[in-house]
């Protein structure tokens, strides 16, 4: 009884061991075969950033354009301010 007791304890442990090692072999074939999320979540997080950037700057070249149709629209206004 003793002896099936240990054996089962062994294989069991084996088990347990061969598991934790396929997983850690399986993550590094995962990151050497290109399924790295890190680098997944990277590549989003840059195009974020790009949309981002473009979407400010679009805004900032409304505004300035809005701006100068202001200017233009009060001269054309207060032409006679520029006269004399």
């Amino acid at each position: 009884m003793n002896m099936k007791r240990i054996l089962s304890s062994c294989l069991l442990g084996v088990l347990l061991t061969s598991s934790v090692l396929a997983e850690r072999a399986s993550a590094q074939v995962e990151v050497i075969l290109g399924n790295d999320h890190r680098h997944e979540w990277r590549e989003r997080e840059q195009a974020r950033q790009e949309w981002l950037r473009r979407e400010r700057e679009e805004r900032e070249h409304r505004e300035w354009r809005h701006r100068q149709y202001e200017k233009r629209e009060w001269r054309s206004r207060h032409e006679y301010d520029y006269r004399y």
